[in-house]
């Protein structure tokens, strides 16, 4: 089979690679839609430090046919339309028995520690894969995975549903975030510096959307979501909470960036400052919850390549004009 294969370094190749067999419990997918996000750059240029050495097929927002299943695999049949969380977890560590599994002391994932899906076949715990309605595109099906990012933060964080909220960066995470809190009833200004996506955030339902350095309506927010991972974006942000605002970081930053705080804004003011990483255990929730945003999300996906300008498509991902970028490894020509 043809798959994306990150070598040595950030070198990637097209390469012929043995299919993978299903072991029991997993199942095969003929893959259909496969995102490309961030995190796969941070892959690629050594800055996640959780993911597996060269070589390695990278992919983790994925849909497609079952087509193989293991022994003794229960639940899929050959020719089932599927999306699949890709994570895995022990579920047996502490973190697992809190209902933190993104936290597992043996986590690992598709395209991370695993072979992905930015490939013709990809094989997954079936235990992780839900079933994809008909009425349920692949595109859609292959954006359950940042959907679910977005659910987790959210409830963790316990955002209220009448926030005046800030979202800095309108790539696909800060757009997700717009589409679920508007979804909520937040009132939601942008802060972003390409003006597509400051268009892209009007026509999703924000209040406003500026540039950096422009003003805004609202001075202090309940809420400030950072969707960039650029540092001084996070410091900016920060400072844009109200007494008891809560602070969302959402995007992933270097390991190496580190920011300034004043502790006694945090103790005086009741500022609550929140991480939220991967999904933890809302995939099945986003797989009933993208029905209902299907078009806001997959209006999302501005870019598709074949699997064979893969190196196009990661380009592409830093230009304005881009949000969601997918890859079909089935198929031969872009749309």
């Amino acid at each position: 089979m043809r798959a994306a294969v990150l070598t040595e370094g950030a070198h990637c190749e097209i390469r012929d690679v043995p299919a993978p067999v299903p072991g029991p419990g997993e199942i095969r997918i003929q893959v259909a839609a496969a995102g490309i996000c961030g995190t796969d750059h941070s892959i690629r240029v050594g800055q996640f430090p959780s993911a597996r050495g060269r070589p390695l097929i990278m992919g983790h927002e994925f849909s497609g046919t079952v087509d193989a299943v293991g022994p003794g695999t229960g639940g899929f049949a050959p020719g089932d339309r599927v999306a699949a969380d890709p994570n895995f977890f022990c579920r047996v560590c502490e973190w697992c028995a809190r209902g933190a599994p993104n936290l597992c002391v043996a986590w690992g994932a598709v395209g991370l520690t695993a072979p992905g899906a930015l490939a013709e076949l990809v094989c997954i715990p079936a235990a992780g894969a839900v079933h994809l309605p008909d009425d349920v595109s692949f595109t859609a099906g292959a954006l359950i995975e940042p959907l679910s990012c977005v659910l987790h933060a959210f409830d963790y964080a316990g955002l209220r549903p009448d926030s005046t909220t800030l979202i800095v960066g309108a790539g696909m995470l800060g757009l997700s975030s717009l589409i679920v809190a508007r979804s909520r009833g937040h009132r939601v200004h942008v802060i972003e510096p390409h003006a597509p996506r400051r268009r892209r955030a009007l026509d999703l339902g924000a209040e406003q959307a500026v540039a950096p350095g422009e003003s805004l309506n609202v001075t202090e927010f309940d809420v400030v979501i950072e969707a960039t991972g650029v540092g001084e974006a996070v410091v900016d942000a920060l400072c844009r909470l109200r007494t008891r605002g809560t602070f969302l970081q959402l995007g992933a930053t270097s390991p190496e960036v580190e920011v300034a705080i004043r502790p006694f804004d945090v103790f005086q003011r009741e500022l609550r400052i929140i991480g939220s990483f991967s999904v933890a255990d809302r995939y099945p929730e986003a797989a009933d919850v993208i029905r209902d945003v299907a078009d806001e999300f997959e209006s999302l996906v501005t870019h598709t390549f074949p699997l064979e300008e893969f190196e196009v498509a990661m380009a592409t991902m830093t230009t304005p004009e881009a949000v969601k970028i997918h890859i079909t490894p089935n198929e031969t020509g872009a749309k």
